[in-house]
């Protein structure tokens, strides 16, 4: 009996490692699932909504416009039922990885401007959510998201309302500057509460989120697992190539 694994099936299982690795750290295209708003409150600068999951669950997603000092805000507007589509074409909020663009007319509207600080709250832990943007600024007249977290533009084009494959830029200090900027970025890291100011005033602009999954689904796998799945392929590739030196 051959108790040590063959040639072959040791290449196979340092294949299967090293894949299993580059998985993790790759991102692609996968399909995620937005908030359907079902309350806004203008005035009062809040909205709520569900996404739900393939699973059945459900995550909440709480949005408020706040002043410095705690005070409410106000929205724009917002449409939760009905309306235009303004994610119409689809195309700057589809990527390599984001399958689908928002599915109906659901949107939040947001002037800017006065000190308002905007929020969002879920109610989980999330893995690299995604905020989809319509029509950030004008062409000649700049407006700018001041995030609290990292992100990254994922997909930009042509929107409902113009704009282009360069409207929107990455500025310091986790800034989006757009010049009628329709897209998509994506929060890197797990989330459950981020929030942005908008320097510069303008109406009007308009977003929503979606997520792929969560953390309670899939769990980041913590620095030790990767380590060890690191010393795994080393050493599985290793037995590989003492083998063929034979």
């Amino acid at each position: 009996m051959n108790l040590f694994p063959r040639r072959s099936s040791l290449r196979h299982l340092a294949g299967a490692a090293v894949l299993a690795l580059a998985a993790a750290g790759t991102a692609v295209a996968a399909p995620y699932h937005y908030v359907d708003w079902t309350a806004a409150n203008i005035g009062q600068g809040t909205a709520s909504g569900t996404i739900t999951l393939p699973n059945a669950s459900t995550v909440t997603v709480n949005f408020a416009a706040t002043y410095a000092n705690g005070s409410p805000g106000t929205l724009y507007g917002a449409q939760i039922n009905g309306g235009i589509n303004y994610w119409s074409p689809s195309t700057p909020y589809t990527s390599a990885q984001v399958d689908n663009a928002p599915p109906g007319t659901d949107i939040l509207q947001l002037e800017g401007g006065t000190n308002q600080i905007y929020t969002v709250t879920l109610s989980e832990a999330i893995k690299d959510p995604i905020m989809s943007i319509v029509s950030l600024g004008r062409t000649f007249t700049p407006t700018t998201y001041d995030f609290n977290a990292p992100f990254t533009i994922v997909s930009q084009g042509a929107g409902y309302w113009g704009g282009g494959a360069t409207s929107l830029v990455q500025g310091p200090n986790d800034t989006l500057i757009g010049r009628e900027g329709h897209g998509t970025i994506q929060f890197i890291g797990t989330f459950s509460t981020f929030s942005w100011t908008v320097p510069t005033p303008e109406a009007w602009h308009g977003f929503t989120f979606g997520i792929r999954t969560t953390e309670a689904i899939e769990p980041t796998p913590d620095a030790a697992t990767t380590g060890l799945l690191l010393a795994f392929a080393a050493v599985l590739l290793a037995g590989v190539r003492r083998r063929q030196a034979r």
